[in-house]
């Protein structure tokens, strides 16, 4: 028998104790176990290497210019398991227009809701300030996510959408961070 993983699961006969060493092939028997163990590891790999390694991506930004400010993006799928990570920071010719979006590497699944459902953190390192803000990386399609500060100026906490001046006024050398995970279409 050859083996047939990873397109389907190998189905093994288990020899019993009174089974002669030709019934099943005792060798054939070993090679397919070997060549199973070999494929299993080929499709996990060493280290990490295959399942899980991270790649690199450049995200697709939305109300942002880049200019001389840099951008890096990475993530890790584990079959429809999504994690990403990225950092954005502003140069001297970088400017926060309007409602920050990210581009997924992969597309985010219909099941999520398309809903403005929360999908990871984001931070802000405030250059001028020193200070660490908080914000959500909401869903806002399948490929886009939206960054969005909490207001608490009323009575509760609510979302509001990113600019030019919300949370702060972006200066050069402000970070942002994401952090967020998903299930992909």
């Amino acid at each position: 028998m050859a083996i047939t993983y990873p397109t389907t699961l190998d189905v093994f006969t288990n020899p019993v104790a009174s089974d002669l060493l030709t019934s099943p092939d005792h060798a054939t028997q070993h090679a397919n176990i070997n060549d199973a163990v070999e494929a299993l590891e080929a499709k996990v790999a060493i280290g990490n290497t295959v399942l899980g390694t991270y790649t690199a991506y450049t995200p697709t930004l939305t109300a942002i210019t880049l200019g001389n400010g840099t951008l890096t993006g990475q993530y890790a799928r584990v079959n429809d398991f999504v994690h990403v990570t990225g950092t954005l920071t502003l140069g001297s010719t970088s400017a926060i227009t309007g409602s920050i979006g990210i581009s997924p590497p992969v597309n985010i699944h219909s099941s999520m809701g398309y809903t403005a459902l929360p999908l990871g953190l984001c931070n802000l390192y405030d250059t001028s300030s020193g200070a660490m803000n908080n914000l959500q990386v909401l869903w806002a399609s399948a490929t886009e996510m939206r960054v969005r500060a909490m207001n608490s100026a009323g009575s509760y906490a609510v979302l509001v959408a990113t600019s030019s001046t919300i949370p702060l006024t972006w200066a050069t050398g402000d970070i942002l961070t994401w952090n967020v995970t998903y299930r992909a279409a």
